[in-house]
């Protein structure tokens, strides 16, 4: 049996149960999210034959969303997504046995529907593709100066530039985020701008949420840059950035911004960061490693769901397949320059 209820506030306690460590399908930060966008969201709860909830998603609407968004070419369509709502690495969905009463029901939804951020696996009949990855740094290091010296030398002399550049402004933490303002908020929307992956746009009650953290970079004139993230257990999420375009290559913002993410979850003892879906080239070289997702795509209608189906290879996600060697695996003195540039300035929105 599946019950859909409208608000997050209705959802029974063993939601949270079904949902685990995927922290963006907790009822608090669901209900925070409702404050924040009205996207015509949906919570389905599928429930086992002895009446135990088993299974549970998450469904909005989007309209005018590109479904050739990874190609040259503009596809719009309406779709309905089994997704939260913020460019996150985790799925709208956390299941049980259920999973094909889930599915079938997914799949029953008219036009379209996506599913997204999911793991390997056999999803019968619809159209599967990789999405953006994710890119993973698991955290081996006691120090960040033990991170800086593991680094080959190409990368740490770059990053240690970085440093020394952004040595003038001074970091702070927001000590409450509903100090988190206009100004703070207009640079975030110069990376969205400047995006040429735009997935979509928060509003500023987003990162006034009380489930972050921000980190602000500040000179004279005022914040030259900010960083928002997530801690959820021993993992740190790294959510979204904000910086000035036009002092970004005087301080190396985006860089330090990116260090100060690699900083904090040494200090603080996390075991991995999650940096998120997109820049992915900028974060590979910081020595994360991707973890493949995909998206399962279907349409109620069987001529357009064939096409999907045929369509999914041109239309996924291409992964970068350099091989950075980021980190040194021989003495110091026996290191070759990498041929691999390093990314001065990122050209797409970050999400996480």
């Amino acid at each position: 049996m599946i019950t859909v209820l409208e608000h997050a506030a209705d959802l029974p306690a063993e939601w949270d149960d079904v949902v685990g460590d995927n922290l963006y399908l907790r009822r608090d930060f669901l209900a925070f999210m409702e404050t924040c966008e009205d996207c015509r969201q949906r919570y389905h709860l599928v429930w086992d034959a002895a009446g135990h909830l088993d299974t549970v998603f998450m469904t909005y609407v989007r309209d005018h969303y590109n479904l050739a968004m990874f190609t040259p070419r503009r596809y719009e369509v309406t779709m309905t997504f089994v997704y939260v709502p913020l460019s996150v690495t985790r799925p709208g969905i956390a299941w049980g046995a259920c999973r094909d009463e889930a599915l079938a029901y997914i799949r029953g939804i008219r036009g379209y529907a996506m599913l997204l951020n999911l793991p390997p696996g056999d999803y019968p009949g619809f159209a599967t593709g990789l999405t953006c990855p994710k890119c993973i740094l698991d955290v081996a290091w006691p120090t960040f100066d033990a991170y800086l010296a593991g680094l080959r030398s190409h990368y740490r002399n770059r990053y240690t530039k970085a440093l020394r550049r952004s040595s003038g402004p001074t970091l702070r933490w927001l000590d409450d985020n509903s100090e988190f303002d206009e100004q703070l908020y207009e640079l975030y929307e110069q990376v969205y701008d400047h995006s040429s992956l735009k997935i979509e746009k928060l509003p500023i009650s987003f990162f006034r949420g009380p489930f972050f953290r921000i980190l602000v970079l500040s000179d004279d004139d005022g914040p030259q840059g900010f960083v928002q993230f997530l801690p959820n257990g021993d993992e740190l999420i790294f959510e979204f950035v904000g910086f000035n375009y036009a002092t970004n290559r005087t301080y190396d913002t985006y860089l330090r911004l990116l260090l100060e993410i690699v900083r904090y979850g040494i200090d603080e003892g996390y075991s991995s960061i999650d940096f998120g879906q997109t820049a992915d080239d900028t974060k590979l070289k910081l020595g994360a490693q991707y973890t493949m997702l995909y998206a399962a795509l279907h349409h109620s209608n069987p001529l357009l769901n064939s096409i999907g189906k045929k369509l999914a290879p041109a239309l996924q996600y291409t992964p970068i397949t350099t091989d950075f060697q980021v980190f040194r695996a021989t003495p110091l003195a026996e290191e070759r320059p990498s041929e691999a540039p390093l990314l001065e300035e990122p050209d797409t929105e970050d999400a996480a």
